[in-house]
């Protein structure tokens, strides 16, 4: 059944109700990242070595300890994303918005700040229909839709341990649900059943993450080299099966159950997400400027889902990026104030079909707009890039996508003094 889906994905991949790739099948779905902010996006994806007091950067907790110790951060935001879906012979475009996150940062105490959030980890949405035919039953179609995801609820902590090293650890709690149905169905036909297998799969559990960063002491520029560790994890889930015969139940016309073949609820299902690790480097000088590189590794190659890979592979992710800040005082023209950010960057993602590597590559842009009269921020960034490819019968998907957040600084533990 696995060999059928990718072998005829590229037929009829166009029934999609959201924009999750056709590859979301796969393993736990489209893995989204810590990275959403969109300073952090705009920049290519540059995040490990990204820290600031007005930043909240859950890629590498200890960037938190670099928070102002009397300010209370609230940030939040959303995306909107529209793509192409092409094959050697079809296309078709569509377009969805959704949430993206939200997180505060809060001061401890003088050397231990910490960040509460919420953000997608995963998402699953295909709809993929195969049409066949055979001598003896005539016409019949295999149907595969898929839905769901995965969120992560994190508690990010960052300790300054002196002016030039933080380290951080982030506790994250993994929820959702993701849904996958099977069906085959004789559209010319009451002669013969139809067939239908489904399986609801609920996730909740831990993982934990770490980090360091260290600012090397140059006398002309500031330059900070990121560390982030990702712990395997085997996480806790249980998943209902239904396979049953029945009429209809294809093409929105209302299933008739007949017989029910196998019935599972609550089955115990084990898995093992895999580690990885995060380099990063940034120069700066100040608020002028910034430029930064980041390296990711992910061993997914060792996922397992009750022992199968699941056409998974090992991931890595390269970015660059930068921003660019023309002046920052009271007295400039507005546009001036405005950080203006760049980057790019290419992934190996973890999907592996038939040998071929589902690679994914893009462009960013991004500004960040300043409110008058405070520190809150309002941020966009702009991304174009491509995943997949037309040959082997595969998807390439074209995408460009917006995202906007809003970021709040409020200052917290300040005696007002009145005359």
């Amino acid at each position: 059944m696995l060999g059928l889906f990718i072998s005829m994905i590229s037929f009829n991949v166009f029934g999609q109700s959201d924009l999750s790739s056709p590859y979301s099948r796969f393993g736990l779905g489209d893995i989204n990242g810590l990275t959403s902010n969109p300073i952090m996006k705009s920049m290519g994806g540059v995040s490990n070595a990204i820290s600031g007091n007005t930043i909240l950067n859950p890629t590498n907790p200890a960037s938190y300890a670099s928070l102002d110790s009397l300010a209370f951060i609230f940030d939040a935001g959303f995306y909107m994303k529209n793509a192409t879906f092409s094959t050697r012979d079809l296309s078709e475009k569509g377009s969805n918005s959704s949430f993206n996150y939200a997180s505060i940062g809060i001061s401890a105490t003088k050397r231990w700040k910490f960040g509460l959030g919420i953000t997608p980890y995963s998402t699953r949405e295909y709809n993929v229909i195969t049409e066949h035919y055979d001598v003896n039953t005539g016409a019949h179609n295999i149907a595969f839709q898929g839905e769901g995801g995965l969120n992560r609820v994190f508690f990010a902590n960052g300790f300054k341990i002196n002016d030039d090293i933080s380290v951080g650890i982030t506790a994250s709690y993994i929820f959702g649900t993701l849904f996958d149905n099977t069906s085959v169905y004789y559209p010319d036909s009451t002669f013969f059943l139809n067939g239908k297998r489904s399986i609801n799969m609920r996730v909740n559990d831990f993982k934990f993450d770490y980090g360091i960063l260290y600012k090397l002491p140059v006398t002309d520029y500031n330059i900070t080299v990121g560390l982030t560790i990702s712990q395997g994890a085997k996480i806790a889930s249980k998943r209902d099966i239904f396979i049953r015969n029945m009429f209809k139940g294809f093409e929105n016309h209302t299933e008739s159950p007949i017989d029910t073949l196998l019935y599972i609820k609550d089955e115990n299902v084990n898995i093992k997400i895999p580690g990885g690790f995060g380099l990063g480097v940034t120069i700066d000088k100040g608020e002028g400027w910034v430029l930064g590189a980041d390296f990711n590794w992910n061993h997914w190659k060792g996922f397992t889902m009750n022992g199968a890979n699941d056409s998974i592979q090992n991931s890595w992710n390269l970015a660059v990026g930068g921003s660019y800040k023309p002046e920052s005082t009271s007295i400039s023209k507005y546009y001036k104030k405005i950080t203006y950010r760049a980057g790019l960057y290419f992934d190996q993602t973890y999907y592996n079909i038939y040998g071929k590597s589902i690679n994914k590559f893009g462009l960013t842009l991004g500004a960040g707009l300043p409110i008058p009269r405070s520190l809150s921020t309002f941020n966009v960034a702009l991304e174009v890039g491509r995943m997949g490819t037309i040959k082997n019968n595969l998807v390439k998907e074209t995408y460009f996508n917006i995202s906007v957040s809003m970021s709040i600084f409020d200052k917290w533990f300040i005696k007002k003094k009145y005359k």
